[in-house]
């Protein structure tokens, strides 16, 4: 799992970038072409950027586990006030904590394979919720039924804010802006490499060669590893959250 994790930055801009390298490296060495370039254009126009989506992209993974688990508690937290109200019977109890298990598969569903059929679903079922919560008013005192309703709108207010991460990714221009920089560094650093190998001898230019090529691949598998970063629901990357360890399950029913 870990390996093909660790091989999932290898993708087709890897390969890319590796042939647009080496092809900039001949030609240049073929021209002798060589070109003084400060390396720190490269820290300003691509590494500060990628960077930055990174950071972005790492904190809304961070947002995306903590909302999870606030819905989660908010679920078990939900049910065990249900529960505990004198009068709730068994059975009751059961159709609720079935409603809620079934809400929250309707929400992983919907994060990781982005169908957008059950958020219509879910969205209704909050007047279920509070229907079937209403229904039993008569079982509250007033410091119960401020409880149920505010847990009850705590647990949809998370719902819709996994929604909103799902749907609202780090800012699109900048990673574009990255994608299409980095496309053109081989143009300037191999330039740079070329211009500091003055001596032009065989071994020189394999070690240039392999810079330049390490210098490319660094750069789009940082890429790489932001966009997988960027979806944090889809279980393609090493730290995706996994659901089966921190989603609700049956046995935390009661009784």
């Amino acid at each position: 799992m870990q390996a093909r994790s660790l091989l999932s930055v290898l993708n087709y801009r890897i390969l890319i970038i590796l042939i647009e390298t080496l092809l900039v490296y001949f030609l240049y060495y073929k021209y002798n072409f060589k070109l003084s370039v400060d390396f720190t254009i490269l820290s300003i126009a691509i590494v500060f950027p990628i960077v930055f989506s990174i950071t972005s992209a790492y904190q809304k993974r961070q947002d995306a586990l903590f909302t999870f688990n606030v819905l989660r508690n908010k679920m078990i937290e939900l049910s065990n006030i249900y529960f505990s109200v004198e009068g709730t019977s068994k059975a009751d109890y059961q159709k609720l904590f079935k409603a809620l298990s079934k809400i929250q598969s309707l929400v992983i569903k919907h994060l990781v394979q982005d169908s957008s059929e059950g958020i219509s679903e879910i969205r209704k079922s909050r007047k279920d919720i509070f229907f079937r919560i209403d229904d039993d008013k008569q079982h509250y005192n007033e410091r119960e039924k401020d409880s149920l309703i505010r847990v009850k709108n705590e647990l949809f207010q998370a719902i819709e804010k996994l929604f909103s991460i799902k749907h609202h990714p780090t800012p699109k221009s900048l990673r574009k802006y990255c994608l299409v920089f980095i496309y053109l560094s081989p143009f300037i650093y191999n330039g740079q490499i070329l211009f500091v190998n003055s001596i032009d001898t065989g071994l020189k230019n394999i070690v240039s060669l392999i810079i330049s090529s390490l210098i490319g691949f660094v750069l789009m598998a940082l890429y790489n590893v932001q966009e997988h970063i960027e979806n944090p629901f889809d279980g393609q990357g090493m730290d995706d959250l996994d659901f089966e360890a921190i989603q609700m399950n049956d046995y935390e029913q009661l009784g």
